[in-house]
Formats: C-alpha cells, structure tokens, sequence
C-alpha cells in the first residue's frame, strides 16, 4: 500500500512515503510559518524519491488538529484535494496520537501528559489517551502524583508539576509530531471520507477541572 502522510499542524513542515510497509521517502523542516508554500514542493520531493505520482496513491494522511490556524488549515485542504484529484483515501492521525507512538512507554504508575504549543498561554494537552483540551500549567490540576511528559512545552509543565510536590520527567524520544509516525499509523487507521478540524476553545470563566 502507498501511503503518503505530511504535517503541518504545528511549526514544522514534514512529509512520509511508506511503501509496501516501509519508510521510502521523508522530509522534514522547521517553520513558524509558511506551511503553505512549503508543503506541496515537499511533498512533490518525496514522491518523486519514493518513485510514485498522486495517482498511485492508496491514503493521504494528515493530522485534523489541534494544531496553530494556519498551518492546520494548509494541510487539511492539501489532503482533501489531493485525495479527491487522486482517489485515495483520507487518514487523520493527529499529533498526540503521532507523539504518543514515538516516545518510550509510560512506567507502572505514571499518567502520560503531552503538552503543544497552542502559540497562547495555555497549551494544548493530553492526559494518557484522553480528548485534547487547553490548560496553562498554573491552572492544570491532574489527579496522579507521577507524570512522564511529552511536547515542546514539556518541561514548563514538568516543573510546575514538581513544584506542586508530584514526580514529573520528560519522556525520551521525539517531542513533536512527524509524518513518519503519522504514514506508519496510517497503514492500520480506518479511512474517513472528510478531515474535520479540531479546534480548541478553553472556556474563559469555567475553574480547572481535575482530570
């Protein structure tokens, strides 16, 4: 199956051809902005390495959020007309899940949060295999006392979370999302007929939740 996967949810640009189950083509740079004008010239690299046009295509994968605006929205409407011009099928796998699959396992007793830069105060968070929500790390209250944490706000969180008496350490491995991960996730992943963005609105009055 050829897969193609590319990522533009956050500050990077990054872009995966798997094919027949193994990693053909990659890419990847990082961007605080630009996503737009960076992707499609990637993705026609790795294609072109990988020795595949779009039409050769069986899934195009890429995250549905959360992820910063402009960014996310470049790289839903980049798989949804490349999914459609090429008949493949669309994949979304989203950064926690991309994370979650890259970083070492959690040990007995730790709760696993990941932690994106939202480009806000808060950030956008995961506890273990929860629904994606906001938080800054003053307002974040878990129940747990043992954390492995993961994302490029790890370590604010990490250090409030031991400044608040719990055990916290950043987990090993990638702390951002890839498209690597993303295609090999996509190889097992249920297709769906359209990305949806996931966006995350924090309540402005509502008081931290424990989780």
């Amino acid at each position: 199956m050829n897969i193609l996967a590319f990522d533009t949810a956050f500050a990077s640009v990054s872009a995966c051809v798997r094919r027949g189950g193994a990693q053909v083509a990659h890419r990847r740079v990082d961007a605080a902005r630009g996503h737009a004008e960076l992707l499609l010239p990637m993705v026609a690299e790795v294609l072109a390495e990988a020795g595949l046009t779009a039409s050769m295509l069986a899934r195009i994968v890429t995250s549905p959020g959360p992820g910063h605006f402009t960014g996310l929205r470049a790289g839903l409407a980049a798989a949804q007309g490349m999914a459609l011009a090429a008949g493949a099928a669309l994949v979304g796998v989203d950064g926690f899940a991309a994370v979650r699959a890259a970083i070492e396992r959690p040990a007995a007793g730790e709760r696993l949060l990941i932690a994106f830069d939202s480009k806000r105060a808060e950030a956008f968070l995961a506890l273990d295999d929860g629904a994606p929500f906001a938080a800054t790390p003053e307002a974040f209250q878990p129940a747990g006392e043992r954390f492995l944490v993961a994302g490029d706000r790890a370590a604010e969180f990490v250090q409030t979370l031991v400044r608040a008496g719990r055990q916290a350490r950043i987990a090993a491995g990638p702390q951002m999302p890839d498209a690597g991960t993303m295609a090999l996730l996509a190889e097992t992943a249920q297709p769906i007929d359209r990305l949806v963005p996931v966006y995350i609105h924090p309540p402005a009055t509502t008081a931290p939740r424990r989780q």
